[in-house]
């Protein structure tokens, strides 16, 4: 269980007169015998029987319920830490720390903007090979400039090698150093480590897409991946990280120049922004 999470179970229940135990997201005696009444007088409210329960499902369980009673869907109260208990999890964990529910993010469409004319993956990508000046078909690489990132980024494959530099085609530079602007004014630093916009995935990288024959916008030096680890490519609302409601300003400012999020689009691959529009 996360310590985050064993912080807001031990904090509703001394809200909840039930627990005296510290608030500091650490296992003790306290704070399983508190769980243990909690578990055994909402036993109708479980899934099934928690009798012979370990102490961790019965913790996880606990949770949940507490979740619930806040209207933070995790699931059954089954004692087992899944998809939609990991949602509820990143959902109250918003609510606590800023006071708001989170926003009905799946409900809130796309902006579809494209005021910088950016070309369209049609078919046979001869569009991209005329706006980008790049045909991968007949080898080398694009042009590229180099964008200067208002935050220091570390490299999702190598963490411990930083950098402030965005390589990126010189016809997507002005928008993107705009876009990143608005995000370093919105979010501050601990807000954007927490939703993982200081992990860098790359941008240019020329290469089919995966399990596809057609060219990776990534080729043409004009899309960017943000922590990878978190928003792998099959991953769905309900595991990807920037699919959260705190997430929703990072991706309208990238709409707005209208860049495009495959994530927002087709719910999948949220680590991914380009500034190529689908047909």
């Amino acid at each position: 269980m996360k310590q985050g999470a064993i912080r807001i179970l031990q904090d509703e229940l001394d809200r909840a007169g039930k627990y005296t135990g510290p608030i500091n997201g650490t296992l003790n005696a306290a704070l399983d015998k508190s769980v243990g009444g909690l578990i055994e007088a909402r036993k109708s409210d479980l899934s099934k029987s928690p009798d012979d329960w370990s102490a961790a499902r019965k913790r996880v369980a606990a949770f949940q319920l507490i979740c619930k009673d806040a209207e933070f869907d995790p699931g059954p109260a089954d004692g087992l830490w899944g998809t939609m208990t990991e949602s509820a999890y990143s959902d109250i964990r918003f609510f606590k720390e800023t006071g708001e529910r989170p926003l009905s993010f799946r409900d809130i469409e796309p902006l579809n903007a494209n005021p910088n004319g950016w070309p369209t993956d049609r078919s046979g990508q001869a569009e991209l090979f005329d706006f980008f000046d790049f045909n991968p078909n007949n080898g080398g690489q694009p042009a590229t400039t180099s964008v200067r990132a208002p935050w220091t980024l570390k490299l999702a494959w190598d963490r411990s090698v930083k950098t402030t530099k965005i390589g990126c085609h010189p016809k997507v530079a002005q928008s993107l150093e705009k876009v990143l602007t608005n995000i370093a004014e919105h979010y501050d630093e601990s807000a954007r480590e927490l939703l993982g916009l200081d992990i860098y995935g790359g941008c240019l990288n020329v290469r089919k897409k995966r399990g596809g024959s057609t060219w990776s916008t990534h080729s043409f030096a004009c899309a960017i991946d943000f922590d990878p680890g978190r928003n792998k490519l099959k991953w769905g609302w309900d595991r990807a990280r920037l699919a959260r409601a705190d997430c929703l300003d990072f991706w309208r400012f990238w709409e707005e120049e209208g860049w495009l999020s495959l994530g927002r689009e087709k719910n999948f691959d949220w680590m991914h922004v380009q500034a190529i529009k689908l047909p």
